[in-house]
């Protein structure tokens, strides 16, 4: 007797728990939605997740590949991401996880993003200083 053909599920499910990147670190978040395309394999499987906390335009369509189960190691990992996005570069003797503070930050370079800040557009940013450059023009 031959094997029957099982048709192999989707790695997650709707309204799973899961992890998922958003960048470069990793977000609490929950499968609303997923599709799969006829012809296509169920780990092409396509899913509309919500961030956990986010409002719902932040709802994306991922891969598989951005997301991972929501388990203590990966949450472990999430934490380890968000520790390394936190150290300032160039700092020397900063603790491994340790996060930085603004005291930390170099005051050169601190004045060079306040002098930057400044410098943009006048009034209340760029959109404004847009909006006054299209009027001039015409």
């Amino acid at each position: 007797m031959a094997p029957s053909k099982q048709e192999k599920a989707p790695p997650y499910s709707k309204d799973e728990k899961v992890l998922c990147f958003h960048g470069d670190l990793m977000y609490e978040a929950k499968i609303i939605d997923l599709r799969i395309e006829p012809g296509k394999k169920p780990e092409d499987a396509q899913y509309r997740i919500h961030y956990k906390g986010w409002k719902s335009s932040w709802d994306d369509w991922v891969t598989h590949d951005r997301i991972r189960k929501l388990t203590d190691d990966n949450r472990q990992l999430a934490a380890q991401l968000v520790q390394a996005r936190t150290r300032t570069p160039g700092t020397k003797g900063a603790k491994k996880g340790a996060k930085a503070t603004g005291s930390e930050m170099s005051s050169a370079r601190g004045s060079e993003e306040r002098a930057a800040a400044s410098s943009s557009f006048a009034g209340r940013g760029p959109r404004r200083g847009r909006d006054y450059e299209l009027e001039t023009v015409s």
